[in-house]
């Protein structure tokens, strides 16, 4: 479980109790007046008073302190998920660095040079794919892969193929696990430069 998880779990909790402080810890002291059998004396009142003040004050008290470890509980989860989001952002350029590195250098070349062959950049794409495998993710299919067509995993480019039909991946999806992330997207035919 993560920490942040438990950090919400921890404040709402504290706000529930707060809550049913001051909702049923005030009205508490008024039922047990109507539960009383005895005959009250003044000196008994004012005995009782004295009591429901005291209580009355702990119980404001005990809620101040709920309120404050509450507000520094929310600080603390602010921390801990601005710190969270530092590291994720840290690794994965970390990870990505040689894509971001190049892929300027890359585009100005390709840019100068618009004959140079593609297969001069794939190494850039490494580090990437490396990211991937690392987070877990998988892809949905290959490039111009022939499969059926299945709606839960392919995104049709046209409303007319049915389930099970043959069709052709053009741009491969992403999933975690069962859930996907982004469908693959498929077609009929491939683009007319790529068929035979």
């Amino acid at each position: 479980m993560d920490f942040s998880h438990i950090l919400t779990g921890i404040v709402f909790w504290l706000i529930i109790s707060i809550f049913f402080l001051i909702t049923f810890g005030s009205s508490s002291g008024k039922n047990d007046h109507k539960f009383s059998l005895a005959k009250k004396s003044p000196s008994n009142t004012t005995k009782e008073n004295n009591l429901n003040d005291l209580n009355n004050n702990d119980n404001r008290e005990e809620i101040i302190n709920l309120q404050k470890q509450c507000q520094r509980l929310r600080e603390e989860l602010e921390a801990q998920s601005s710190l969270l989001k530092s590291d994720f952002r840290s690794e994965t350029f970390e990870q990505l660095q040689p894509l971001l590195t190049n892929y300027p250098t890359a585009r100005k070349m390709a840019k100068t040079k618009p004959d140079l062959p593609a297969k001069n950049l794939i190494s850039l794409f490494t580090s990437l794919e490396n990211l991937l495998e690392n987070w877990g993710y998988e892809t949905i299919g290959k490039p111009w892969e022939k499969v059926n067509y299945n709606p839960q995993i392919h995104q049709a480019d046209s409303d007319d193929i049915e389930v099970g039909e043959s069709v052709y991946i053009r741009f491969v999806g992403y999933r975690d696990g069962d859930n996907i992330l982004y469908p693959a997207k498929v077609s009929l035919n491939l683009p007319p430069n790529l068929q035979s």
